[in-house]
């Protein structure tokens, strides 16, 4: 009786904590087809004209305005370029340093930690004066570079541990059967990262599509803002239109829910055989 209390309370805080989780989102939609009026009167957008234009809208964008459509394929380029930046170097760096001695792999890794607890907010000026400098401001494709080199961190010490743990037997294997180190890499090694690569993919996806504090800075041309830098021109000087607001919304938070639900069992076999790895 006592078990089955303790796994009834934990299946009652599971099902609590998933709808506290999926609140906002649902609010979100639902608001996204009401006019302003609808939504001053009900918070909840239970009620109220349906308004699906108000996609077309935020897709298109009003006159004279940058709409979605372009702010979303910018956001492609930048999330395409960073994660390419990302799991191109940061997983072929983890897998090497495995090679390392001891000492040296251990200050290798050191760096990437302290990488990852620099704030965001202390590279802003230094990123705005290089761009400034090289005359790449308002580029998705070099922001996207710069997106890249900032997930390299989570990327680097997420796949160390999954590597450092690799059995070492299919790896002499592949060495006696005449396999150098690149092949043994390619051919071999990969494959079999397929879980812990789309777990660090996801994570550095959700960081590249939603950043917004380095892109306001980066990208303050209009047409060249990704989906949460353009999502701020929504908002106007006097007056919003929320409906048109809350479109925006969901049409980007879409493709990082739909990539979760497709991938979410890799995610979390990714992430648990991750943070298993040990130095």
């Amino acid at each position: 009786m006592k078990k089955y209390l303790q796994n009834l309370s934990i299946q009652i805080w599971l099902v609590f904590w998933t709808v506290l989780v999926l609140a906002p989102f649902i609010l979100i939609f639902l608001l996204s087809f009401r006019s302003n009026i609808d939504i001053y009167r009900d918070g909840l957008g239970l009620s109220g004209k349906f308004l699906p234009e108000n996609y077309a809208e935020t897709w298109k964008g009003a006159t004279g305005t940058t709409g979605m459509a372009q702010y979303f394929k910018n956001s492609v380029i930048a999330a395409g370029v960073g994660l390419g930046v990302s799991l191109v170097f940061g997983v072929t760096s983890a897998y090497f340093s495995i090679h390392f001695a001891p000492r040296w792999r251990e200050l290798y890794l050191r760096i990437f930690m302290v990488m990852q607890v620099v704030p965001l907010v202390l590279l802003v000026i230094p990123y705005y004066q290089a761009f400034n400098a090289f005359g790449i401001l308002n580029s998705p494709t070099m922001v996207g570079v710069a997106y890249g080199v900032l997930a390299l961190p989570t990327t680097v010490l997420i796949m160390q541990s999954y590597y450092v743990d690799f059995p070492k037997e299919l790896i002499e294997a592949a060495a006696l059967d005449g396999a150098g180190p690149y092949r043994t890499f390619f051919k071999m090694v990969l494959p079999l990262s397929f879980g812990p690569i789309t777990a660090v993919a996801m994570m550095s996806l959700v960081f590249i599509w939603g950043e917004t504090q380095l892109g306001v800075i980066l990208l303050q041309d209009t047409r060249f803002q990704t989906v949460p830098v353009g999502l701020l021109q929504f908002k106007g000087q006097w007056a919003t239109d929320l409906g048109v607001l809350f479109a925006g919304l969901s049409i980007a938070s879409f493709p990082i829910i739909g990539l979760y639900l497709i991938f979410h069992r890799n995610l979390i076999q990714g992430v648990t055989n991750g943070g298993m790895g040990g130095r």
